[in-house]
């Protein structure tokens, strides 16, 4: 088939432009990619990533890498804020789906991407902030706010949850909605806390549900150590509480709420440098996902809640789909690729979005009861089906040549 020979314009240089730019270089199509802060961010807590986005990584050659890089998970451990288990599962990932579980740093993946990018000659403009959007019989031009201006076949937003490709097509129709929760998180060194840690942490992500907040940790490396957290708030409050306080005083304020969690949770916070913070949003869901020549991926068009752990790993799974439909079809058959693309991925975000937000109940505020109830359940349910239940989450394998 024809394939598109000026370059496709991408914006936004995270997980999802970068690994797209990848894949379509893979293709033999050409992008651009578009970013508008002045360098790859070194910033971010840790993040996993499932064995389905492992899978993505290796049709680009780069799993071995992540998995060396970061930590492998063995064991998911469930506890009560006390550190009473509630469950310790191995989920068998590699035999189950063919890849591990990992966590990394966002940064250090950010990175592996960014320089896969660079070796393969992707061409990436810094300090580029789109501003409009002017599509033509022909081409489409992106316009950024320092009166640039570039033109190619189709646009592809890849700009995150707050996407301005999203605003500027849907015309600000379609909002970020807050999740409930404010989170935060940090990174150790495993020789500040090593006295606290139990004989069960070194090798599982561990994840602790309180009265009134959901915590987190894992290794990320085999010296350091990530952990995460959320509390339930108003929007409201959760912004002013982000933006108010110090990084001392959040950090004393953090240390405050999860005084009652078991120990290594609060020497976590403490030993902490500094603390990553996030109002956590997430998308409705959108009824479209383009308009026109351009399109919507990743967590600019379907950003689920955090409790998912497959942010990464969906935007992963996006980019290579869409490259292999506009590798299938010619330029003028984009609109094809779109309807296709959105056909086949959204039904699977909407069901990791329903399943986030059936989990959130469990981080929220709870009586003393009602926690009892909640662990209780969780705990039965645990111990009778594993993981299993949620198996069609990591399952989904594509392959580059199908």
């Amino acid at each position: 088939m024809e394939t598109i020979n000026k370059p496709i314009i991408i914006i936004g240089a995270g997980y999802a432009g970068l690994s797209l730019a990848l894949f379509l270089k893979k293709a033999g199509i050409p992008s651009t990619v578009f970013e508008a802060y002045p360098d790859v961010k070194n910033i971010g807590g840790g993040i996993g990533l499932a064995p389905n986005g492992i899978n993505i990584l290796q049709q680009l050659g780069l799993n071995e890498k992540v998995i060396n890089t970061g930590k492998v998970v063995d064991y998911n451990n469930f506890r009560n804020y006390k550190g009473k288990f509630l469950a310790r599962i191995k989920p068998n990932a590699i035999k189950k789906f063919g890849q591990p579980f990992v966590m990394i740093s966002r940064a250090v993946l950010h990175q592996i991407l960014y320089q896969e990018a660079i070796e393969q000659g992707i061409e990436i403009k810094f300090q580029k902030r789109l501003s409009h959007i002017h599509e033509s019989a022909g081409d489409i031009t992106a316009i950024f706010d320092d009166e640039s201006s570039f033109e190619g076949p189709l646009i592809i937003g890849a700009d995150g949850i707050h996407s301005t490709t999203r605003k500027i097509i849907f015309n600000n129709a379609f909002p970020e909605q807050y999740t409930g929760f404010y989170g935060a998180g940090g990174f150790v060194q495993r020789s500040t806390v090593e006295q606290y840690l139990g004989l069960h942490d070194h090798d599982a992500l561990n994840l602790s549900f309180g009265l009134s907040g959901f915590f987190g940790f894992s290794f990320q490396t085999v010296d350091e150590l990530t952990w995460w957290c959320s509390l339930e708030l108003s929007e409201q409050d959760a912004k002013q509480t982000l933006t108010n306080f110090s990084a001392g005083t959040l950090k004393n304020k953090l240390v405050a709420d999860y005084k009652d969690f078991y120990q290594p949770v609060p020497q976590l916070i403490a030993n902490s440098g500094h603390i990553i913070k996030t109002v956590m949003y997430d998308m409705p869901s959108l009824p479209e996902w383009y308009k026109g020549k351009t399109i919507l991926i990743g967590d600019a068009a379907h950003a689920v809640s955090p409790t998912s752990g497959l942010g990464a790993s969906l935007a992963l799974e996006d980019a290579m789909i869409l490259a292999k439909l506009l590798r299938r079809y010619t330029t003028n058959e984009y609109s094809k690729a779109f309807f296709d693309f959105q056909s086949v991925r959204k039904p699977r975000t909407e069901k990791v979005r329903a399943d986030a937000n059936k989990h959130n109940i469990d981080k929220k505020i709870h009586s003393p009861i009602s926690a009892w109830f909640r662990d209780t359940m969780m705990s039965l349910f645990l111990k009778l089906f594993g993981l299993g239940a949620v198996d069609w989450k990591y399952n989904y394998k594509v392959e580059w040549g199908d």
